[in-house]
């Protein structure tokens, strides 16, 4: 069978089939055992077609590259430890666009207070990094994909559709329409070290290939469903600004588009409160909850619909960012 036919999540279930002994396999980071902690261990890989549009200068590039890792380690709930980054580029590259890239991955893991301590470089024929981030957390206090409870509620940290907004406008030649989040992403390393240390998340996730597809993920792990309420998904500005714009529903973009790399989790109803003040308002945005069913619906105005599995999926032949 092609790769095109089962797609980048139908590849990998069929590859942690042959890994099912190892603990804890399958989630945002590898947990490694040591001694009262679990080291957390996590790479994403990304090339030029796919990751950088021509808008993303160098040090954007690095940035990226390391803030997306980081975020693997903030959705278990981890201290960042350090970054590792691997470049693959054409011999014809200029020697300051990687400099640039280095210092633009040194840049984001000093925001996290870590550092970049080693990587490789190698001849390819397009740009191509890795970017291996290490961290810790206490074994008692992990965030695991699975755990979700039904009728717990389900949050976010922030807005949605910011990414894909920026990624439409490129494709659109759309003016005025800020590009940062999808250039510059920003790990919720904080936020997932909240939940984490407060024990308040029964389960938790990056949203890297859009809300949608984060759902069914998280309901084919963990058995259930979920009921998301329409006037409660927190849209970004600019998605707002981009719908408008080309007369589109925006909560397509918030659903649909990913790369916003926010943190959504579940969380008791109990502890909401608490949530709130430890972490902000702004960071415990409630958009639905836990159901039985394993259905994924969104509601609004009384009606009820279910949500299309779409989302950014690698191999597959026509995708969403």
């Amino acid at each position: 069978m092609k790769l095109v036919d089962i797609g980048e999540r139908g590849l990998v279930k069929k590859i942690l089939g042959f890994l099912e002994s190892v603990p804890f396999i399958g989630d945002d980071s590898a947990c490694i055992p040591y001694g009262d902690k679990f080291i957390l261990a996590t790479i994403d890989s990304t090339w030029r077609r796919t990751h950088f549009p021509a808008e993303m200068k160098p040090k954007q590039i690095g940035w990226f590259v390391t803030a997306i890792s980081l975020s693997d380690i903030a959705a278990m709930g981890g201290h960042p430890l350090a970054v590792l980054i691997s470049i693959a580029l054409p011999k014809e590259s200029e020697e300051e666009m990687v400099l640039e890239i280095v210092e633009g991955a040194e840049e984001c893991a000093r925001k996290y207070n870590v550092h970049v301590v080693g990587g490789d470089t190698k001849e390819h024929k397009e740009l191509t990094l890795s970017g291996v981030a290490i961290g810790e957390v206490e074994k008692s206090k992990v965030l695991l994909r699975k755990g979700l409870e039904v009728e717990n509620l389900v949050a976010v940290t922030g807005p949605l559709g910011g990414a894909g907004a920026a990624y439409i406008a490129i494709r659109n030649k759309i003016r005025g329409i800020s590009l940062d989040r999808l250039l510059k992403p920003t790990p919720r390393i904080k936020e997932g070290i909240d939940l984490s240390k407060f024990r308040l998340a029964t389960s938790c996730m990056d949203i890297s290939d859009g809300l949608a597809s984060t759902l069914y993920q998280l309901s084919e792990i963990n058995g259930v469903g979920f009921r998301i309420y329409k006037e409660k998904l927190p849209i970004a500005r600019e998605a707002i600004e981009v719908a408008k714009y080309l007369e589109m529903d925006a909560s397509s973009i918030a659903l649909f588009y990913g790369g916003d790399y926010e943190l959504i989790f579940g969380i008791r109803r109990e502890k909401v409160e608490n949530a709130i003040e430890r972490m902000g308002k702004d960071k415990v945005r409630i958009i639905g909850e836990v159901v039985e069913e394993r259905k994924i619906t969104l509601t609004h105005d009384g009606k009820e619909e279910e949500i299309p599995d779409r989302g950014f999926e690698h191999f597959r032949k026509e995708n969403y960012l």
